[in-house]
């Protein structure tokens, strides 16, 4: 399978700050706004309907999805920034951590599928805001930006307020008002002029493209993201299982997490020595299992509307779907549930280093840092007369 990996570094005008680094602590988030359909998981539980509202706290590592009638504005204050706003659209599934790294604090609002338009404050000096797709980095200072990722991987990002370096296999771009961003399904870069009144109509045009494009030939996608639903959901489901064994384990630490409490260094060394293992491979499994997960989201409603695309589509690809569809919300839950092991394991961590801010090995380090993995999907033709 090829794979290709890509970094987009956004940068606005860095506003130099002399306040020292706060205590790291949570995200503190809530919705300020909303409307249709929206869920919300945490701790590997999905909230109930009437937990969801004007007000609702949002943590990290909540995942939040939006339905194709849903959006949510949520407002965060963070250690790198006291005043960041987030507008979820519709059709979006993302969610916010925090974390050291390189001794500089971050806060990440990673962006599985869908679309959001950011718009940040100053942070702090050598704080980090960043966006994360699964083929791109964005890192914020003070800018107001939108980031789409379409049906079939494309990424468009555009510009309302500041400048924006835009970095990919070490080839710098410059966008600002009057300019955009765009990457397709195989991570070719192209920048273009447009003014800014013309961005949401662009936006618009640019995501229906992308629709016509995978209507036309969306069975090669499907075949081949099936594909990777069979040669991928095994190694996961197997190494979910393993983790969830060691259940008593989570919800102790979910206890002490709650009542804001520490155990001894060696209490909390032997719980990490007994997920590490589980967690590494999960670790090296979960993005390729979201990436797939997500991507056949939005497919497979694709090919509700297309009975073309339904006619092409192989023996193997049909019985998979009807698979991947029967275990759909499953999946979903544990997916959610993948993650809030990852931050359950990130306190295990932490208190059996001694409390240090700092992972305490290579294997914490190289989660913390870890790169984007891009899939490269067969690029369905775009239509004729297509201008994008």
């Amino acid at each position: 399978m090829k794979t290709k990996h890509y970094h987009i570094l956004l940068l606005s005008l860095i506003i130099q700050l002399t306040a020292v680094f706060p205590a790291i602590s949570e995200i503190r988030a809530k919705i300020v706004d909303l409307d249709g359909d929206i869920s919300i998981s945490r701790n590997g539980e999905f909230l109930e309907y009437d937990e969801i509202d004007y007000g609702t706290e949002i943590l990290a590592y909540d995942i939040i999805q939006t339905g194709p009638d849903g959006y949510a504005e949520i407002a965060i204050e963070t250690p790198v920034s006291p005043d960041v706003i987030v507008h979820i659209m519709e059709d979006t599934t993302l969610f916010m951590e925090h974390v050291i790294k390189k001794q500089s604090p971050q806060t990440s609002i990673n962006l599985h599928r869908g679309a959001v338009q950011t718009r940040a404050a100053a942070l702090i000096q050598g704080g980090q805001l960043n966006i994360k797709t699964d083929s791109s980095v964005m890192g914020v200072r003070g800018t107001v930006f939108s980031v789409v990722i379409a049906a079939d991987s494309s990424l468009l990002v555009t510009c309302r307020d500041g400048k924006v370096q835009c970095s990919t296999d070490g080839k710098d771009s410059y966008i600002q008002p009057g300019s955009i961003y765009e990457a397709d399904s195989k991570g070719d870069i192209e920048t273009k002029s447009l003014e800014p009144e013309k961005i949401d109509s662009y936006i618009s045009d640019w995501k229906q493209i992308r629709l016509d494009a995978l209507l036309i030939n969306g069975a090669v996608s499907l075949n081949h993201y099936a594909n990777l639903y069979l040669q991928s959901a095994p190694g996961f489901l197997e190494t979910f299982a393993d983790l969830s064994s060691k259940q008593d384990i989570f919800q102790k630490w979910e206890r002490i997490i709650e009542k804001n409490e520490s155990i001894s260094m060696g209490e909390a060394t032997r719980d990490k020595i007994s997920l590490s293992n589980g967690i590494i491979r999960l670790r090296s499994r979960l993005p390729m299992m979201e990436n797939i997960y997500y991507t056949l989201y939005d497919l497979t409603a694709i090919m509700d509307q297309s009975d073309q695309v339904r006619m092409k589509l192989s023996e193997t690809t049909i019985r998979t779907l009807q698979i991947y569809d029967k275990r759909r919300n499953e999946f979903k839950e544990k997916l959610a549930l993948a993650r809030y092991y990852f931050r359950i394991f990130l306190e295990i961590d932490k208190q059996a280093s001694g409390q240090s801010l700092m992972p305490s090995s290579d294997l914490m380090e190289n989660f913390l840092l870890d790169e984007p993995l891009y899939i490269v999907p067969p690029e369905p033709s775009l239509p004729r007369n297509s201008s994008f």
